[in-house]
């Protein structure tokens, strides 16, 4: 199957061409259209030097042609009216460059510091980059050739170019590296990568036909993401993008093992990914990468108790071992714990949001009266949280433990139900305040319906005629973050109108929990619609003007209408809502 490819509904502007565990791949500039071998570690979130190697296939007199290009889950062909251009990978840190009529040119301009030599009598050349790390271009057949010349009034190569005939592999590595002694033929070592891409697709179901193509699209997403073990990564967790947020989130981690339905033992390994680097507090980071880099200033959703209640609900959980139950046990009640007593300075007994980015939700109206705030969507997760710890216990066989959860869970949802229900809506408290009533216009407070059974039915249902009311939150694309009729409905933002994926995940998925299936059914076919239309999209912009001021919406990644194109975290809550 063709994945990506030039003419077609989506490209590599959106990602790169790449595949799980490797650091470096290909992609095209959506400004320039040129395409771009670039190495996945960036000092900051978001990468600011994806375009670091520019490839241009040109003739036999060195003249640039033009191309196109088309790949499927191991392939990028990059074909000229002279021949093609083959890129493939022998393993996560070999990729293997095959041409045929054309040449391929390598071209890049250095920064101070960086370096590039030849060496073994020019079979073999080293480019090295500030921060990235190092690549190894080794000659197998045909020539390869180079214009390297050290400047050293500026400490750094003059822009260089490499240009390869025939086959080539290419080795990505921090310090140092060898060229292989011997390669496996190319066509073999796509054959193998294709392979270990269709054992990761077992861990899913098979979809129905209006998703089909679009989730296999997902699944490679989710596949080419898993990085690690390598460098400080101590296990394999699942990057959101590796270009525009080129890091490990935290809660991303539980959409990703819900979304595995044929695997429960991967889909716990998954869950816990995150939880390798979690602190002596008992929480991991917001984010991280391979290279020691791991923020701190806040944690992520603790999604965690609702993706294991899921998992055990729907799930053939069989496979799994009291090893893994105990796996599970020992870190979600020590991170539960950590919400308790580290989100809870007023010593109410219910946790509080103390910064934006711990709710998901980062720049709401829902936080438009401050901070600490005991946010309705919180109380929900926590809710599930001491559901999971209670069901995980008894599995293990400790009784007081299992009672002493559950006790806590119907104390956080009793808070939930008789202190913040309104008649309408959620409210917030801000204790603060003296524990005042907050009330505002974004979906988070709402957003307690994921609890679907466990809220009393008439709850419920106010919330599905509020959610699927096209005057309050629905759009065509899905539930809007904030309601269409506020004056602060910004569809530029991220979180202050637009479509956004999780949203739709935890909504959908508490509807259909809770007996409203076709109030659940129409969200998942109009939002499943919109990203067939526009592809996996963090956020959607359901409108093409701002609703309060008429302005043209803002738009990312020239001229897409979509923020953060194809993350590896809405691949899995397309595939998670597409097999409901």
């Amino acid at each position: 199957m063709t994945l990506f490819g030039t003419n077609k509904q989506f490209d590599l502007t959106r990602l790169p061409f790449t595949v799980a565990g490797a650091f470096f791949g290909v992609y095209q500039n959506c400004d320039d259209k040129k395409l771009y071998l670039s190495i996945y570690r960036s000092e900051n979130v978001v990468h600011e030097r994806p375009d670091l190697l520019r490839l241009v296939p040109v003739d036999d007199v060195g003249d640039e042609l033009p191309f196109i290009y088309e790949c499927d889950e191991a392939k990028l062909t990059v074909g000229t009216k002279r021949g093609a251009v083959e890129f493939t990978y022998d393993g996560p840190q070999i990729m293997r460059v095959r041409t045929s009529g054309v040449t391929l040119r390598v071209e890049n301009a250095p920064r101070m510091h960086e370096g590039a030599y030849a060496r073994n009598g020019g079979k073999e050349i080293e480019v090295a980059f500030n921060f990235m790390g190092k690549l190894l271009f080794s000659s197998i057949s045909g020539k390869m050739e180079h214009n390297i010349f050290w400047n050293y009034a500026e400490v750094r190569p003059d822009p260089y170019k490499i240009e390869i005939i025939g086959e080539c592999a290419i080795h990505e590595y921090i310090s140092n590296g060898a060229a292989s002694e011997n390669y496996p033929p190319f066509d073999e070592a796509y054959k193998k990568t294709l392979a270990e891409f269709e054992e990761f697709r077992s861990a899913y179901p098979e979809f129905p036909v209006q998703y089909r193509d679009m989730a296999r699209r997902a699944m490679w997403n989710v596949w080419h993401n898993q990085l690690g073990p390598r460098g400080t990564l101590t296990s394999t967790p699942i990057y959101m993008h590796k270009l525009f947020l080129d890091r490990a989130f935290g809660w991303h981690h539980g959409f990703h093992a819900m979304a595995m339905s044929r695997g429960a033992k991967r889909a716990v390994d998954v869950l816990l990914a995150m939880f390798d680097y979690t602190n002596h507090l008992g929480v991991f980071p917001d984010n991280l990468s391979d290279q020691h880099q791991e923020t701190w200033i806040s944690t992520k959703p603790p999604i965690f108790g609702f993706a294991v209640c899921y998992i055990f609900e729907h799930f053939d959980t069989s496979a799994l071992t009291a090893e893994d139950y105990q796996r599970l046990y020992g870190k979600l009640s020590n991170y539960t714990m950590y919400w308790f007593t580290h989100h809870d300075h007023a010593k109410t007994g219910i946790p509080s949001y103390y910064h934006i980015d711990e709710s998901g939700y980062d720049e709401s109206t829902l936080f438009n009266e401050g901070l600490p705030i005991q946010s309705p969507d919180l109380q929900a997760f926590i809710v599930t949280l001491c559901e999971a710890c209670s069901l995980l216990a008894e599995k293990l066989g400790l009784a007081d433990k299992a009672k002493r959860w559950d006790a806590e869970r119907r104390r956080i949802l009793g808070f939930l139900v008789d202190e913040l229900w309104d008649g309408e809506q959620f409210c917030a408290k801000l204790p603060a305040r003296g524990g005042a009533l907050y009330r505002c216009g974004s979906v988070a407070q709402l957003q307690p319906v994921m609890l679907g059974h466990r809220l009393p039915q008439e709850i419920i249902k106010k919330l599905a005629q509020r959610l699927l009311d096209e005057r309050e939150y629905l759009t065509d694309y899905g539930v809007a973050s904030e309601h269409l009729q506020s004056p602060e409905f910004f569809a530029g933002g991220f979180t202050h109108g637009p479509v956004v994926a999780p949203t739709q995940a935890l909504v959908i998925l508490g509807l259909l929990d809770g007996g409203e299936t076709d109030a659940a059914r129409t969200l998942a076919a109009r939002y499943l619609n919109a990203l067939n239309t526009e592809g996996l999209a963090l956020g959607i912009h359901p409108f093409r003007v701002e609703p309060v001021t008429d302005m043209p919406v803002f738009r990312m990644n020239s001229g897409q209408s979509v923020s953060f194109p194809f993350s590896a975290w809405v691949a899995s809550i397309y595939l998670l809502l597409a097999q409901l």
